[in-house]
């Protein structure tokens, strides 16, 4: 279990980071900048997958290739809504943006998988779960207002903030998408796989389905705008190499929230979820802190949010 709690701590430390590789695409156009980077995406999520469990074409076979059609909507769903992601950090900042997806991905996540298996807990965790989960709503709606203080009625935040309520419903659909990858549990144990390999296989028809949901838009608005001519500007190599390693920090953080899952056990995907997007949230209030982004304004509702935040781990760790 500590183990299993260690593991979420690094998948929350990668998934507050890789927002830092989104504060600045140029030479690219933001379409540009947001195609390459699926394509990123694809390419490691495909190759790590394929290298950790080889046989994982026969295995999905075996269950029916029906079996990914749920979580592939569910991840097209989410490539939906990591448009808003992406574009709601150029108009309000990363903090902010955190703030509101964690907040309602961290409801839509944990809640929903819960409901679809029937297996809400009972007696003393129940009470427990709800203190956490209510604790985490609240540290989020503290560090969102903080945000909006600190914006004083900047003319981008109310698209910002509409686009990252719009990026927190996707991203939870998107854990609802991982938890129906559990038929690869017995096929995988039975050819000797590891719990990353696990981990992989789950992710990848979600992270394809929404990583080519998001590089087909971004086709037809680079075309419509005319912004071809940025993906072969002067430094877009040095762009998308590091957009090549914002990927591979971003496809740690699944990777890794995915093994705690399993290591976990029942509480996994359901009190895992909440954590690593509270993790993530800090993460990301201390990167902008670093950055700038909350530079000349007061800061105590932020760090009331951020210890709510932290006291909601404490009853979540209990259930």
């Amino acid at each position: 279990m500590i183990y299993g709690f260690a593991v979420l701590l690094l998948a929350g430390l990668c998934q507050g980071s890789f927002g830092l590789g989104y504060k600045n695409h140029k030479p690219f156009s933001w379409a540009a900048f947001w195609g390459i980077y699926n394509i990123m995406c694809i390419i490691t999520n495909v190759l790590f997958t394929f290298v950790m469990a080889p046989k994982l074409l026969s295995v999905i076979s075996d269950a029916g290739f029906s079996t990914l059609i749920v979580p592939m909507l569910c991840g097209a769903l989410w490539g939906l809504s990591a448009i808003g992601f992406s574009k709601g950090i150029d108009k309000i900042g990363m903090s902010l943006v955190y703030g509101i997806s964690m907040g309602i991905s961290t409801i839509v996540g944990s809640v929903m998988p819960m409901a679809l298996q029937k297996s809400f807990p009972e007696k003393t965790g129940a009470v427990m779960f709800g203190a956490g989960l209510t604790l985490t709503v609240a540290g989020v709606i503290l560090v969102t207002v903080a945000g909006v203080k600190r914006d004083g009625g900047a003319k981008n935040s109310k698209s910002g903030i509409i686009l990252a309520v719009l990026s927190g419903l996707g991203s939870g659909v998107m854990n609802v998408g991982f938890s129906k990858g559990n038929f690869f549990d017995e096929a995988f144990a039975k050819l000797g796989y590891s719990q990353t390999a696990l981990s992989a296989a789950k992710w990848m028809p979600v992270l394809l389905g929404g990583c080519l949901i998001g590089l087909i838009y971004c086709i037809f608005e680079v075309t419509a705008l005319g912004d071809w001519k940025t993906v072969a500007a002067k430094g877009s190599p040095f762009c998308a190499f590091k957009l090549f390693g914002v990927s591979i920090v971003w496809y740690a953080a699944l990777i890794l929230y995915g093994l705690s899952v399993n290591l976990l056990g029942e509480i996994g995907g359901t009190v895992g979820w909440i954590l690593f997007n509270a993790l993530a949230l800090i993460i990301s209030v201390g990167w902008g802190l670093k950055t700038g982004e909350w530079k000349n304004t007061k800061k105590g509702t932020l760090f009331i949010g951020c210890a709510v935040l932290i006291a909601a781990w404490i009853f979540l760790a209990a259930v």
